[in-house]
């Protein structure tokens, strides 16, 4: 591994730390995730129990994840974070990934067909304070929907290729998003 493949990867990284980073204020924390607390009930239309259980998923997500105990974390805590993680066993970091991934698709995948349609990706990215529906529509299109949808187990595959692959060559959807400004 080379210091250009843990560059690309902080790269990568730092697109993502932006998204979580819900009112840009250059760091995640628990304002961050009230906000995507507040916002996925009501972007979802899910009565209050259902939004309750969906809030409990969606805190404990970020709890394990993202926050992991702290209060605050820094985009460069985040990067270096995942930088020890990945130099440290990128098979264990996958894992991890991979769990992440499956937990986050879990919650947006709220009426659980095991697809993402373009209705789900937007309201997804509403909970996070993205609400451009026109560049929504357009990132959805990188991920290539057969007929209008994408499978969960593809959507997963996309993001840990995003977040675990240092290989340039390697297509990447998610990437190919952030870098045209989708996001």
């Amino acid at each position: 591994m080379t210091s250009d493949n843990i560059e690309f990867l902080r790269k990568k990284w730092s697109y993502w730390f932006d998204t979580l980073d819900v009112n840009h204020d250059g760091k995640i924390t628990k304002a961050d995730v009230d906000y995507t607390l507040k916002q996925f009930p009501i972007v979802e239309g899910l009565s209050k129990i259902e939004g309750k259980l969906a809030d409990d998923q969606i805190e404990k997500w970020w709890n394990t994840y993202i926050l992991k105990g702290k209060h605050e974390v820094s985009k460069e805590g985040f990067l270096d974070d995942f930088e020890k993680g990945y130099t440290e066993s990128k098979s264990n970091f996958i894992a991890i990934i991979k769990s992440l991934c499956e937990d986050m698709t879990n919650i947006i995948d709220a009426d659980k067909t095991k697809m993402i349609s373009l209705d789900n990706y937007v309201k997804a990215f509403k909970t996070v304070g993205l609400d451009n529906e026109k560049l929504l529509q357009k990132a959805f299109a990188h991920y290539k929907p057969s007929h209008g949808m994408i499978s969960i187990q593809e959507y997963i595959y996309d993001w840990i290729v995003f977040i675990a692959n240092d290989d340039q060559s390697k297509p990447d959807c998610v990437y190919d998003v952030y870098k045209n400004g989708l996001m």
